[in-house]
């Protein structure tokens, strides 16, 4: 992970449009965890394993909500009240003024979601040096002097 490209990984971080959900210092969207620290939480193998499978271990801070209406419908995303007699959903966690409210006598059952709101394939239009310079950019914590960031010593 030493030597590399710090403009790079922040670049596929836009990219990948992480910074929609995901605050990085003192940017982004709030609708997924803060990556800030990702490099005292992950390892390069972890990190990347929440990527390529964002379902196997969710946040449960961040876990959405799946609603099953009586007719067999669902409305899937994040309960952002429960108050009265209707339940109201954010539905695209990109624009928190997405909203779907339903009537709690048409809901069969609210679950938490077992399915990532973190798309899936995410890396795939990325080759392996974007890839690694996406990874080192967020574990350095957003520091470009980071020393993942220097080439390695000879």
């Amino acid at each position: 992970m030493k030597g590399r490209n710090f403009d790079n990984g922040r670049k596929m971080f836009g990219a990948a449009a992480c910074f929609a959900c995901h605050r990085f210092g003192n940017e982004g969207g709030m609708t997924g965890p803060d990556l800030t620290g990702a490099g005292g939480r992950y390892s390069p193998r972890d990190f990347l394993g929440q990527i390529i499978n964002p379902s196997k271990e969710i946040n449960e801070q961040f876990v959405p909500s799946v609603l099953t209406k009586n007719n067999g419908d669902t409305v899937y995303g994040s309960v952002v009240n429960l108050n009265g007699d209707t339940v109201t959903i954010n539905t695209e966690l990109s624009d928190p003024d997405q909203r779907v409210s339903v009537d709690r006598k048409e809901l069969k059952s609210i679950e938490p979601s077992k399915v990532s709101p973190m798309p899936p394939m995410l890396l795939s239009s990325m080759n392996e040096s974007e890839v690694l310079d996406l990874t080192t950019y967020v574990l350095s914590s957003g520091k470009r002097d980071h020393e993942m960031f220097r080439a390695p010593s000879r």
